[in-house]
């Protein structure tokens, strides 16, 4: 084995004994900031759709927690960076989807979210969508940091500290949401395991423009019906 083997694999070992420490440190209290991200974000939800009067499934919400298997591979593919919190190089830890109906939809979320007193945006939002991924990706990212009670100390000493924790949140439509799913399965990982076909990309970056051209006729469907819907109120 050669030297920079060798410290791969020592930087492996390290990862893996660190991130089963954080999980089984940090593991309940990761899942409890997750359901008080994924309640702030579906109040914004369901504030929008009462104030655009759309029903409640014209913003959708799903939170999850970054596994432990997960994060190993994401740092294998990184090769493993060194760290002393995880959250260091892994700012998707906890991650939510917030999935729109209509592309304006999306933009406006954007707006929402980074006016509430729950959340505070830590970076500049990465707009994929008026910035498309070579492949053809859309949404748009953003990493907010959620407010939370944490428990430090143990049984008599234990307390009460206010504390923060990095969270991403991805927004796109339901139409490149659906582009993602099912791309994610044989491109992402794909790509991952270092397996890369131009050719293939390309096309998928041609159905991903095909169906964000599609997202716009359905905005500007709806914007007829709600013209005619006005009109007929107004007669």
């Amino acid at each position: 084995m050669t030297q920079s083997e060798h410290k791969r694999v020592s930087d492996a070992e390290q990862a893996r004994a660190a991130l089963v420490s954080y999980f089984s440190r940090v593991g309940d209290e990761l899942e409890q900031v997750r359901a008080l991200l994924q309640l702030r974000l579906e109040q914004l939800a369901l504030a929008y759709c009462r104030r655009h009067n759309l029903p409640r499934e014209a913003v959708l919400v799903t939170t999850r927690v970054k596994s432990l298997a997960s994060v190993l591979n994401k740092l294998a593919r990184r090769g493993w960076p060194p760290f002393n919190d995880p959250t260091e190089v892994i700012t998707d830890m906890i991650g939510a989807r917030v999935v729109c109906w209509f592309v304006d939809d999306c933009h406006a979320m954007v707006t929402l979210v980074a006016s509430s007193k729950h959340l505070s945006l830590d970076a500049e939002v990465e707009n994929y969508i008026a910035q498309p991924k070579p492949t053809g990706y859309r949404a748009i990212h953003l990493l907010a940091r959620v407010s939370y009670d944490s428990v430090q100390g143990t049984e008599s000493a234990a307390r009460i500290e206010l504390a923060e924790q990095l969270c991403e949140i991805q927004i796109r439509s339901k139409l490149q949401d659906a582009w993602g799913d099912i791309t994610h399965e044989f491109h992402y990982k794909a790509k991952g395991r270092g397996i890369e076909q131009r050719q293939h990309e390309q096309a998928l970056a041609a159905i991903a423009r095909r169906l964000a051209a599609e997202d716009e006729a359905l905005m500007q469907i709806r914007n007829a019906y709600q013209k005619l819907a006005a009109n007929s109120d107004s007669d």
